[in-house]
């Protein structure tokens, strides 16, 4: 059972739906004081218009697209999945076997929805761009933003799950093989390197202002999962999630800040690649190979294969 040492006084959840209320209605102010439709229109350019050849960035986009497609589809087919949640009610935590859209209640099945978002909206530009056309605002709208956090949720999920999930799987002896099946090294893993491929093929031209995208991102994200919790599923993907927890508040507007900061990380990379290409795609590839893990590193699984 999740310790009562753990959650705070009997109010908390109001004080943590307080502070994203009052946090996302900031959000609306900022958003309402910045141009953001010139900011949005200057990175939809140069995300449509790579100086490499148009077949290579189109190639790695389907590339992208397909996997990610596929994953979803295996989430589907290969049946009960794992998953170690924390119930709403009785705040034990309880390991459970989701099936279908079940499983599109974590954080990493988001980052999978967004990648396939963002690449599928990128191939609808190039299709509108053909021949000299025009693309709509509101695609582009779109595309900007799924790249935003796309790359913003991508490098997060594939630095937690690296460095705090899978450590903890081998600290607490749990079987961590299905962490390495297809979809779940395409949430992981893939996600993360096929965003990396596009900075490194289009040096997109970002701005600062654009990680308030993430930050609301986070902020719907949160807003399901506590939903889900009161009146939907019962339960908490996460433990640390549960707005009752003493620090909740800060935790979950750290989870949105956390968003923005790896999408500035994104950003400064992809000034780097503007400004050398083969310097920032080092960094890039450097920064990727520390955050991805493709096979299981418990002993026991070693020893036993």
């Amino acid at each position: 059972m999740a310790s009562e040492l753990d959650y705070g006084p009997a109010h908390t959840d109001r004080q943590t739906f307080v502070a994203i209320g009052l946090v996302a209605s900031l959000l609306i102010m900022v958003y309402a004081m910045t141009d953001l439709q010139s900011l949005v229109a200057e990175s939809a350019e140069s995300l449509n218009g790579s100086r490499n050849p148009s077949w290579v960035v189109t190639g790695a986009r389907c590339i992208a697209l397909g996997m990610g497609l596929i994953a979803v589809g295996m989430m589907f087919r290969v049946g009960p999945g794992n998953m170690q949640v924390l119930l709403h009610e009785q705040r034990e935590v309880k390991m459970i076997h989701p099936v279908g859209f079940e499983k599109f209640v974590t954080f990493s099945s988001w980052t999978l929805l967004s990648n396939i978002l963002y690449f599928a909206s990128a191939l609808t530009a190039s299709v509108y761009s053909t021949d000299g056309g025009s693309i709509p605002s509101w695609l582009e709208l779109v595309q900007v933003n799924m790249f935003v956090i796309a790359c913003g949720s991508a490098f997060l999920t594939a630095t937690v799950v690296r460095y705090i999930i899978l450590p903890d799987f081998v600290d607490s002896e749990r079987d961590s093989q299905y962490m390495f099946q297809y979809h779940e090294q395409v949430m992981h893993n893939f996600a993360a390197m096929f965003l990396a491929v596009e900075v490194m093929l289009v040096a997109p031209v970002l701005h600062p202002e654009l990680a308030l995208s993430c930050v609301g991102m986070g902020l719907v994200y949160v807003a399901f999962a506590y939903l889900y919790a009161y009146k939907g599923g019962g339960y908490y993907a996460y433990s640390f999630i549960d707005p009752r927890k003493k620090f909740a508040p800060f935790i979950m507007l750290g989870l949105a800040g956390a968003i923005a900061v790896f999408y500035l990380g994104i950003l400064l990379a992809s000034r780097l690649v503007e400004w050398n290409v083969y310097l920032g795609s080092i960094v890039l590839a450097l920064w990727v190979s520390l955050i991805m893990q493709f096979w299981s590193t418990d002993p026991e699984t070693q020893s036993s294969s």
